[in-house]
């Protein structure tokens, strides 16, 4: 979430600097307030569903069941976010 709410304001910094460096206003898509928003969402999500599985897998614990196997959401949010940062450096590093 917080990765979320910095590439979001990152916009508004790359706008100020453009403004002290060349005296000319930086024209912005929108696109770091779109992602970081998208991004802080997904934290919210991610965070949720973190909090209801941490409740599923003590109940698990406590009936002594067989615990163990690899959840296929968690691996794809985290394939997701490594998607989108490599994205954001792409980004970064095309728009210098």
């Amino acid at each position: 979430m917080g990765f979320g709410f910095v590439v979001a304001r990152f916009g508004l910094f790359l706008r100020e600097i453009a403004m002290t460096t060349h005296g000319l206003p930086l024209e912005s898509t929108g696109a770091s307030l779109w992602m970081g928003t998208a991004l802080l969402l997904l934290g919210v999500v991610v965070n949720i569903a973190a909090s209801i599985n941490h409740v599923r897998l003590i109940g698990r614990l406590n009936r002594a069941e067989r615990i163990g196997q690899p959840s296929a959401p968690a691996i794809a949010v985290a394939l997701t976010l490594a998607l989108l940062g490599l994205g954001l450096a792409a980004y970064l590093v095309l728009i210098r």
